[in-house]
């Protein structure tokens, strides 16, 4: 399966976030970049989450430490959810 590349000069400038803010989440290992011919990319499935950290950083002021660890705990429910949800299907087995 091919992967969306999207040009990080073409989403900073859409969502109006600085190139310095995509290269902090770099540095805390949140997002990866993607160099094809010099030119810096996001992979399509970090979108989401990048929109969730430029929300957290630009309109609640959160700083990248407190990204990182919102993101650590995000991560961690998700399991769980998930972990719940496997649980629950294994009790629905055993009950028939």
């Amino acid at each position: 399966m091919e992967t969306t590349l999207i040009r990080v000069i073409d989403f900073c400038q859409s969502r109006k976030v600085e190139t310095t803010f995509l290269e902090t989440m770099v540095e805390y290992g949140l997002i990866h970049i993607v160099i094809q011919q010099e030119e810096q990319y996001i992979d399509e499935d970090d979108l989401q989450k990048l929109e969730r950290f430029s929300n957290l950083y630009y309109e609640l002021e959160v700083n990248p430490a407190g990204i990182e660890v919102a993101s650590h705990l995000l991560e961690k429910v998700e399991q769980l959810q998930n972990e719940i949800l496997h649980l629950k299907n294994k009790l629905k087995s055993l009950e028939y």
